[in-house]
């Protein structure tokens, strides 16, 4: 993205990382349209003007249905796809999720699915939501805040 001096712009990006009373973790099943199927965090691009806790509550929940909290920030995260050169800021938050509706909401080939640690290790998800995870689970013990480069 470019911006008024035609110089290109980072893309903003949150994402929510929520857990439910059994420990697992929300995530998105994404049928790609080479028929693949992926697993990602829930998220979504900041529109202009929009704060990012507006922007994460917008997105969780038509993704999901669910309408979460933010309770704190896990960290900010960058990168780049060499492919098409697209760089992301990604500011990811810990999520409550204030409604449990009966039934997930199915929108086109998304769907939410909680997933637990073992089930997470055996799927191939992104490379920063990976370190997003694991980043996670320390948090959970650390209360620390994380980045890309952080060890």
């Amino acid at each position: 993205m470019k911006n008024k001096d035609h110089h290109l712009q980072p893309l903003n990006r949150v994402t929510a990382i929520c857990n439910n009373s059994n420990n697992e973790i929300l995530f998105l099943r994404i049928q790609e349209p080479e028929k693949r199927e992926t697993m990602c965090l829930p998220g979504d691009l900041v529109r202009y003007g929009e704060l990012v806790e507006e922007t994460l509550r917008r997105s969780i929940l038509r993704q999901t249905t669910l309408c979460v909290e933010p309770i704190d920030i896990l960290g900010i995260y960058s990168s780049i796809d060499i492919l098409s050169g697209t760089h992301t800021i990604e500011s990811v938050f810990v999520c409550i999720i204030t409604n449990y509706p009966e039934k997930g909401l199915q929108l086109g080939s998304n769907q939410y699915v909680w997933m637990n640690r073992e089930q997470i290790n055996e799927i191939t998800i992104g490379i920063n939501d990976n370190k997003i995870v694991k980043d996670y689970y320390s948090w959970r013990n650390q209360k620390s805040t994380y980045w890309t480069t952080k060890i």
